[in-house]
């Protein structure tokens, strides 16, 4: 069956399964006015849950037809002030909430906990999690002693829909095609398509029954050009002409590029999810639910890449040029396939079984998993050639700068380049969580409320990785020649030309056939772990309500247990290396709200949270990657302690008619911050003595954090037709932070890391009868990615960047709605700058616009 006939057969079980749904859709009463819907809807809805929560929290809320604004879930949080999100491979993915990285956050569906799906990390990567099945995200800022702990930034909530919300049956799909502009130009041009339904509706003989189901699937296909410098990205010479650190005092102050690397990204993505949930609420006194949840997003990448460096001593150097009398020629080939897994069930229930008291609680099992298989080729010119393969270097442009080789044709040759390696590797690493909580409440319709409750949890983590490389065996020359092809004709950012490449499937079938005229060697397991973290915690919150005043106080104890395993390398020996601890923390926490008008509220807050350390951070490994061909060596540190905050926030917010104005400032002081400090060192990991960039979590002396939001959401409702339609969401993040830390030539003060400094999100929007059109833009300031530990000219910064995005939509009836929509309107890509004055290449990569078409049905 071919593929197209696979999707056909997959629509069609789709409408058979969602039939009844949409028979008892059609039965419900017919709406013949729809008088709120669309994004007008989805707002009204967000500010009302924000104006009745008792904490600081904000909410982006589906509309109408089940949709949030943003089809990616990471996206769609972009809109909430305080929110910025890490992009990877073009794709908004990460959430950091205040400044804090999403390690450091909680992510929970309908309350329960998500397991991470990283190699090291507690990262819950957002695009995973169906947008579909989201009736609104929620993010909570200043948490109560009944949250989570680990929640230095706040908790991210995905509240899943509810057939008693609908009011009736219903039944939403979407089915949308997209058009990336770089698109099959090395690889794949596959379709780009989207496809999602949830159908829900209440039965029984009362209705106290209610079952909501959901799936959505998803393909991407886009390619990413991408140039890029090595870390360190830029290197100063000595009056003599060798080469010395940037900033060293025997430089000449005259930056140098390490190197010019050329990449060709093509990425083809699969996202697919389910989910169900079924409800009982057989009377107001009880409510039970049980659910799950299955995503899967799998990532087959190929990645090409061509890179020219000196070797030896530069001459002829001007401030902005010089040349090189020997180089080296790079041409790799990269195919990871990353498949990343969740899977979530929850039971939970609430029941009021006496005068003035409330149980509730959940029992919860998630688990999540990576896999990352990568076969990679790489060949390189002979260093003691090196001189046919000169060049001279020009740095006019210092974010582009232009390698010139003198025998281009020499350069280009594939048969000027020898095997270095073929490589198979395989990552894989699998976490399970399993947590039982209960909670009692008191509230007996007085000024008092009573609540209390505990929680136990079990997580545990394995990685595993493994690396077999291959070299050519004696008597056997392996050239490019064997297996080349031309690269993509077009430049790279009108100026680079990335050619020759490996032919992948070539390249394969090469090995294959040869396999026995290949030296095998296998890479010592020393990255491997297993972590096992025990988490019990208690908590008593209790509040008192004085007029138009509200205060709620407690305080949660939360007790950790970590135990890891791992192996070293220790004088040429695998060693195992065990470790064990625990920890507790007194959580107190101090909350006011204060209504002086019905349309005013004024929140305050004084909490303390906590922040532990990533699992593969405590794991005493030592993990050897390959970004490109330049060796990475990662180390654990079971030493690592986790962060402490102590947190203030103050919001003031006025709600007038349709509408919302919102002004928050807060402070957070973290000790025991957690930062990865990045080194250079000469060392032998398989290849010959070369440059390995060393990575080692640590505690950082102090972080601090101030910061002002300021949201605003109005529909003009108020003015006179037409323009009465018109409607506008925007805020704005700005922070001030202060990032104390020790290193090797001693103690740094810097910004926080990976968190701008200004984030703004705006969208106007216009609804009129059928017609709905919306503009966005999102703004992330620039920010501090990476910080090298001996030398400040190696930082590396993510430069500020702005995003346009626009959608139309025309409800073409009740049930069918039309709309096209363009993403990355600016044709905006990412630039790494590093060097004095931030002024280097580091990386730049081109993203391209996007735009979809497609339609929603609403039964």
């Amino acid at each position: 069956m071919s593929k197209s006939q696979n999707l056909i057969a997959g629509l069609l079980a789709t409408s058979a399964l969602c039939a009844p749904f949409a028979a008892f859709a059609q039965d419900s009463t017919a709406v013949e006015e729809v008088v709120i819907t669309g994004q007008r809807e989805a707002q009204r809805a967000a500010i009302a849950v924000k104006r009745e929560a008792f904490v600081v929290s904000d909410v982006v809320s589906a509309d109408d037809i089940g949709k949030l604004p943003d089809h990616n879930t990471a996206a769609a949080l972009r809109r909430i002030p305080g929110i910025s999100v890490m992009e990877d491979q073009g794709e908004p993915r990460f959430p950091v909430i205040r400044g804090l990285r999403s390690t450091y956050n909680r992510t929970t569906i309908d309350g329960a906990l998500v397991a991470s799906v990283d190699e090291s990390g507690r990262t819950v990567p957002m695009d995973i999690v169906p947008s579909v099945m989201a009736g609104r995200l929620e993010v909570i800022k200043t948490v109560t002693p009944e949250n989570d702990g680990n929640a230095i930034g706040g908790v991210i909530n995905v509240t899943t829909r509810s057939a008693f919300d609908a009011k009736r049956p219903f039944f939403n799909g979407m089915a949308s095609y997209g058009h990336y502009e770089r698109s099959g130009d090395v690889r794949n041009d596959k379709p780009s398509y989207r496809l999602a339904f949830a159908a829900g509706r209440t039965f029984g003989a009362e209705d106290q029954w209610g079952v909501v189901i959901g799936a959505s699937q998803e393909q991407l296909d886009y390619d990413i050009p991408q140039v890029e410098s090595a870390d360190p990205s830029v290197r100063e010479y000595t009056a003599a002409g060798a080469p010395t650190p940037s900033g060293s005092p025997t430089g000449n102050g005259i930056q140098v590029p390490t190197q010019v690397r050329l990449f060709w990204y093509n990425n083809t993505k699969q996202r697919s999810g389910v989910n169900a949930k079924i409800e009982y609420r057989p009377s107001d006194a009880f409510r039970w639910d049980a659910s799950i949840l299955a995503s899967r997003m799998e990532d087959d990448e190929e990645r090409i890449e061509y890179r020219i460096e000196p070797l030896g001593n530069v001459a002829n150097q001007t401030q902005t040029s010089g040349s090189f009398a020997r180089g080296r020629g790079i041409i790799q080939l990269n195919q990871p396939i990353t498949t990343r897994e969740i899977g979530l069930a929850r039971t939970g229930f609430a029941w009021d079984f006496a005068k003035g008291w409330k149980a509730s609680g959940d029992l919860v099992y998630s688990l999540a998993g990576l896999k990352v298989p990568n076969e990679s080729v790489e060949f390189r010119t002979v260093d003691a050639q090196g001189a046919n393969y000169a060049f001279t270097y020009d740095t006019t442009n210092p974010l582009f700068p232009i390698f010139t080789s003198v025998n281009d044709a020499a350069m280009r040759d594939p048969a000027n380049y020898v095997l270095q390696q073929h490589r198979q590797a395989l990552t894989k690493t699998n976490e399970n969580t399993t947590q039982a909580r209960l909670d009692l409440a008191h509230d007996d319709g007085g000024a008092w409320k009573l609540k209390f409750g505990g929680v136990l949890r079990s997580s545990d983590r394995d990685f595993r990785s493994s690396q077999v490389n291959y070299r050519a065996g004696t008597g056997f020359t392996y050239t490019l020649a064997e297996v080349d092809k031309p690269g993509p004709s077009e430049l790279i950012a009108g100026r680079y030309l990335l050619t020759p490449r490996i032919d992948a499937d070539a390249a394969m079938a090469f090995f294959r056939a040869n396999r026995a005229r290949f030296t095998t060697t296998v890479t010592a397991p020393t990255g491997n772990y297993d972590v096992s973290e025990d988490v019990q915690a208690g908590y008593v919150q209790g509040s008192y309500q004085f007029g138009d005043l509200t205060v709620l106080g407690g305080v949660r104890y939360e007790r950790t247990k970590v135990e890891s395993d791992a192996v070293r390398t220790t004088a040429g020996v695998l060693t195992p290396v065990s470790n064990s601890g625990s920890y507790g923390n007194w959580l107190p926490s101090l909350h006011l709200q204060w209504k002086p008008r019905a349309d005013v509220i004024v929140r305050a807050a004084w909490t303390n949270t906590i922040g532990r350390p990533d699992y593969g951070s405590l794991a005493a490994t030592e993990n050897l990657s390959f970004d490109g061909s330049q060796p990475t060596l990662s180390r654990g540190n079971p030493d690592l302690k986790a962060r402490k905050s102590e947190d203030l926030d103050l919001s003031l917010e006025y709600y007038p008619t349709d509408g919302m104005v919102s002004l928050a400032v807060f402070s957070k002081d973290i000790k025991n911050e957690i930062f990865t400090l990045s080194s250079t060192a000469q060392m032998d990991v398989g290849r010959g003595i070369e440059t390995v960039l060393i990575s080692t979590p640590r505690n950082a002396e102090t972080a601090k954090i101030k910061g002002v939001e300021f949201a605003v959401q109005q529909a003009f409702t108020f003015l006179p037709a037409p323009f009465d339609g018109f409607g506008f969401n925007g805020n704005v993040t700005w922070l001030d932070t202060e990032f104390t830390f020790l290193t090797s030539t001693g103690p740094r003060v810097t910004g926080l890391f990976q968190q701008p400094e200004i984030t703004t999100n705006e969208s106007i929007y216009y609804q009129r009868g059928p017609f709905e059109a919306r503009v966005s833009h999102n703004y992330i300031g620039g920010q501090l990615e990476t910080i090298n530990d001996g030398n400040v000219n190696s930082d590396q910064y993510w430069k500020g960047r702005h995003v346009f995005d626009a959608s139309l939509s025309w409800r073409w009836n009740d049930r069918i709605s039309l709309f096209v929509e363009g993403q990355n309107l600016s044709n905006t890509g990412r630039q790494e700058v590093t060097g004095p004055k931030r002024r280097n290449l580091q990386e730049w990569a081109n993203y391209g616009r996007t735009y979809w078409v497609g339609a929603s049905f609403n039964f």
